[in-house]
């Protein structure tokens, strides 16, 4: 190995994982391919293919230790990302998915390895225990790619949270039913597990997280030190309750998480956007570490059995656990199809084979040596599986778009209203929000999809028909909502594709922090009182091809370019941008020049 051989790699290996996994993510986005794919592939190729990492001698000991932690800090940031809303509204279906459905994967999990692997019954059910697990570090990155709208969004989130903790208790349980001959000390084995895991993770997770909670309340924590004493409780009730009853921890920090999401304050969601920072980090170090620590020698014997085992778990159980848990749901059969896409599994199934596989090779189980490697190329298996297969099958069921090319316009006055109708007819979609009656009933008389709330309340991602959306304009003649909403969708949409008007003259002065602002729509950026004052005057919503007849409006007032269209892609023209020179381009133009405008066939609101 090139790294990690001595103290003195340490710097260059840390710098080289968090680099290369930087690199990975910034691709990914560039490219449109799953983050988690080019991040195994970074891993294989520092670590079995040219050898430039080695996990286990950069981290020694403390490999599964770290690793542990930094599952148990992700585990925590998805609980606060749990809204009780969305458990309330996805929870019949996620509660049997990982009850009815891990039973499911668990037993066909057991029949599969015993039928396809020289392997012991304990150490199957170990083996089937492990996988049935699939967790944020997979689901949450293939999630944010697919984007599918809807519920099971939120269902496969929620699932792979909750399942972790309830994985890694049925590998413990699994573990020591394995090295028990009695049926009866079995048994008790069994329920002191379990009850001792649910005491002392629910009961210190419930403790831990309602004493964070009172502080937080109470100002007793100082806002510069809120995160990092979150992350001090986190880590010290994910040991404390590892010391009580191993792997306990995991539901300990999962019902924090979950407790925390219940408040709606500003420190919860600057915790939460901090931790989605760690997160990001963790994910693609995580994921490197794991794909460089692969011993391809070690997977020559198991491979092809592993194939035919991942197809079994691919087309047989996930599906049969979707069915038994969703009978007599309301979801539709492509919503159900869809959640028989995704089932990855990631770095928990990893860390915890690691542990329990070494402790039954020690204790002599026939048949424990493989479950290291089949976990490993199940893992990857079934990440290039959903990785390559659920955006094209979430896209074939309607549950996602391609590309969402469309916008979400904030505000539905007439000028609103003329966009949203020059975008419809450049087949751009559109969803005007507006709270003001008059306004959304106008909307809807012209055709255009329109809801009539406000979109700084909690509902509005949650109810919103988002699909095909993939930016926000903010129109209205409130500054101040104007930036709250675009940060509010900053979270789902990414500052990139989020658009507002300007403040007025007075805010824009420092009454209003810049950094609360999205991008500032208009060459010499418009505000609210120019377009009103615009419109009372005659002006009207026009798109007609880029020309320089274009760029002549402009420079003489008569035409003020909003956005461009160029082939299908919808784009908004923003504060210093140039005239676009390509394209269709739409913008509010004077009564000077709509009849000429109008000539090039171009369609009035």
């Amino acid at each position: 190995m090139l790294l990690a051989a001595s103290e003195s790699a340490l710097g260059p290996t840390l710098a080289v994982i968090i680099g290369i996994g930087m690199l990975a993510q910034w691709l990914a986005w560039r490219t449109q391919v799953p983050s988690i794919i080019l991040l195994l592939v970074a891993g294989l190729l520092l670590g079995p293919v040219f050898g430039v990492v080695d996990p286990d001698a950069f981290l020694g000991g403390t490999l599964f230790p770290v690793v542990s932690l930094s599952v148990a800090l992700i585990l925590f940031e998805g609980g606060l990302d749990l809204p009780p809303r969305e458990l309330r509204s996805t929870g019949t279906v996620v509660r049997r998915l990982i009850t009815v459905g891990a039973v499911i994967t668990f037993f066909v999990g057991i029949w599969g390895a015993e039928q396809l692997f020289d392997i012991s019954r304990g150490a199957a059910a170990v083996l089937a225990a492990v996988l049935v697990v699939t967790g944020p570090t997979v689901v949450g990155p293939l999630l944010r790619f697919v984007r599918p709208n809807g519920r099971t969004g939120p269902m496969l989130r929620a699932e792979g949270i909750l399942i972790d903790p309830i994985g890694a208790t049925a590998a413990l349980v699994a573990f020591e039913v394995a090295l028990t001959e009695d049926t009866g000390e079995a048994l008790s084995t069994i329920l002191g597990v379990v009850g001792l895991t649910l005491v002392a993770g629910i009961g210190i997770g419930f403790l831990v997280a309602y004493v964070l909670d009172q502080a937080m309340r109470r100002f007793l924590i100082p806002d510069h030190l809120g995160n990092p004493i979150a992350l001090a409780f986190v880590i010290v009730a994910f040991v404390v309750s590892n010391q009580v009853q191993e792997e306990a921890g995991l539901l300990t920090v999962t019902v924090m998480g979950i407790w925390l999401a219940r408040r709606d304050s500003a420190a919860v969601r600057s915790l939460l956007e901090f931790n989605e920072s760690i997160r990001t980090l963790l994910i693609s170090a995580l994921f490197i570490l794991l794909a460089a620590r692969i011993e391809t020698d070690q997977l020559q014997d198991v491979a092809l059995p592993s194939l035919a085992f991942l197809a079994l778990l691919v087309l047989v159980a996930r599906p049969l656990s979707v069915i038994a848990s969703t009978i007599r749901t309301s979801l539709t059969w492509r919503e159900r199809v869809f959640l028989m896409s995704m089932a990855p599994r990631g770095i928990v199934a990893a860390a915890v084979s690691a542990i329990f596989a070494l402790r039954l090779e020690e204790e002599e189980v026939r048949g424990a040596e493989v479950i290291v490697p089949v976990v490993f190329l199940i893992i990857i298996g079934t990440i290039v599986v959903y990785g390559f297969l659920a955006g094209p099958i979430a896209r074939r069921l309607d549950l996602a778009e391609a590309h969402a090319n469309g916008v979400l316009i904030v505000g539905a006055h007439a000028v609103a209203r003329g966009l949203a109708t020059a975008l419809r007819d450049l087949e751009v979609k559109t969803m005007l929000v507006d709270t003001d009656p008059y306004n959304v009933t106008r909307s809807v008389a012209l055709g255009l999809p329109a809801r009539r709330m406000s979109v700084l309340t909690e509902e509005a991602s949650h109810d919103l028909d988002l699909r095909g959306i993939g930016r926000i304009l903010a129109l209205t003649s409130n500054d101040e909502v104007n930036a709250l909403a675009t940060s509010r969708f900053s979270r789902q949409f990414g500052r990139r594709e989020t658009f507002q008007l300007a403040p007025n003259e007075e805010r824009r002065n420092g009454a209003l922090p810049e950094e609360l602002l999205g991008r500032i729509v208009g060459i010499d950026g418009i505000d609210y009182a120019t377009i009103d004052e615009r419109a009372r005057q005659g002006w009207r919503v026009r798109s007609a091809t880029a020309t320089p007849s274009i760029d002549a409006m402009t420079e003489g007032g008569l035409f003020m370019p909003m956005a461009r269209v160029f082939e299908g892609q919808l784009s908004f023209i923003c504060h210093n941008d140039p005239v676009p020179t390509q394209g269709m381009v739409i913008g509010l133009a004077a009564p000077s020049v709509q009849k000429e405008l109008d000539g090039e066939n171009v369609v009035e609101k």
